[in-house]
């Protein structure tokens, strides 16, 4: 019954531990703890069921690393999912990182998160816009901020415009996706001629380099939202719709042959991650897992194990003295002085022990007292052998020695 507190408790934390364990198993299993369209997340804004179905085709793999390690773009394709169209800035560094994988061979393929409400104007950005002056040069009312610091726009460089057209909302309350139809006689004909769009982005002055796919027709106004355009020896597809590559359009709509157009026909398909916030930081659990070295961290814990083991009990099996102590036959406590005077009291008679102790210091002694201490000395053991053994007092005769030697002469 004491211990039934310390039984309650530590049943208590066994299962506060276990849910805890199960809680974080299920939050990792949905993904839900990272952004919307990440290839992590199993739940409908995310892209994992994307990922799974490509990873059954070909060569899949995500980017958690800095685009300047992207590499050769050739015959890869660069999925960028779920971006902000008012975040599309990009540093100098990778910008140019981005381009040399495309102009090598690569697919870019980047689709903006769905915008429902037009995008407020960025004050913060008209101010640093406003830092130079026409065709790039500085004015003089702002200092103009270093080139490793400005960002670039994708808008400007790849002569594009965002524009933004609302879409309908239902008698819920709730916007009502609008239809876009495949646009252009060289249009791929195994497309579907109409695909739903979830957003109200939309390009607009287009480059004539770009390639309008698909289009919302609204009035008279044609509003394109899938656009593709050559760049080096690879292309550059913008999309104003991530909602095709989720997991709820894989399951409500599925557009196998949009999202095969869109994926291409590269050996390779990235799913790229640091833009949503997602990046790898390599330390030595991820240097452990990429060479496997999970045996060799069990092997040492178990070694560990074993020494904490062999110090904590011995292998070996008790000896003659630690049984003997366990029994109680050794008396602890005693030194080597008292050792030595039991064995003097066992061997010794008390009647002999002044006689032996006198031979003993003459074999051992460096330097002979003189001869008439020696003489007295000896008148002193002549006297105490005259008594009766009972008279005898060994230990007034040891200190007249001690008298006799320290006498001087």
């Amino acid at each position: 019954m004491k211990k039934l507190p310390l039984i309650v408790l530590i049943v208590a934390l066994g299962g506060f531990v276990f849910g805890l364990a199960n809680l974080l198993r299920l939050r990792f299993e949905a993904g839900d703890n990272y952004p919307p369209y990440s290839s992590y997340r199993a739940d409908p804004i995310g892209t994992k069921a994307l990922y799974e179905s490509v990873d059954s085709l070909t060569a899949v793999r995500r980017n958690l690393q800095p685009l300047a390690k992207l590499g050769d773009g050739r015959d890869t394709t660069l999925l960028w999912l779920g971006e902000s169209p008012s975040d599309l800035r990009l540093l100098p560094e990778e910008f140019k990182d981005l381009e040399t994988f495309v102009r090598s061979g690569g697919r870019l393929v980047m689709a903006a998160a769905p915008i429902f409400v037009r995008p407020r104007t960025n004050i913060f950005a008209l101010i640093a816009a406003s830092r130079a002056g026409p065709g790039g040069a500085p004015t003089n009312r702002l200092p103009r901020l270093p080139d490793e610091f400005r960002t670039i726009d994708v808008q400007a460089h790849w002569d594009v415009t965002f524009d933004f057209a609302p879409l309908a909302k239902n008698d819920q309350d709730r916007y009502e996706p609008a239809p876009a139809e495949l646009r252009g006689s060289d249009a791929p004909p195994d497309l579907p001629r109409f695909i739903d769009v979830h957003s109200g982005l939309c390009f607009t002055a287009l480059d004539p380099a770009w390639r309008t796919i698909y289009a919302r027709a609204q009035r008279t106004n044609v509003q394109p939202v899938l656009i593709e355009r050559p760049m080096g020896r690879g292309s550059i597809v913008l999309f104003a719709d991530s909602w095709h590559f989720s997991n709820e359009a894989l399951r409500d709509d599925r557009q196998p042959a949009l999202l095969s157009w869109l994926i291409g026909s590269g050996r390779e398909v990235v799913f790229e991650e640091t833009h949503l916030g997602t990046s790898e930081d390599p330390g030595v659990a991820t240097l452990a897992r990429k060479y496997r070295l999970q045996p060799l961290f069990a092997a040492l814990l178990l070694l560990a194990a074993l020494f904490i083991w062999k110090n904590a009990a011995s292998f070996m099996p008790p000896c003659a003295e630690q049984l003997a102590r366990e029994r109680g036959e050794i008396v602890e406590g005693r030194d080597s002085a008292g050792a030595f005077v039991n064995l003097l009291r066992r061997s010794i008679a008390p009647a002999n022990l002044l006689r032996v102790c006198l031979e003993q210091w003459n074999a051992a002694a460096l330097r002979k007292p003189p001869r008439a201490k020696l003489e007295e000395m000896q008148r002193i053991i002549d006297a105490q052998n005259a008594l009766e053994p009972k008279n005898r007092n060994p230990l007034v005769t040891y200190r007249e020695f001690c008298r006799v030697l320290s006498k001087k002469l």
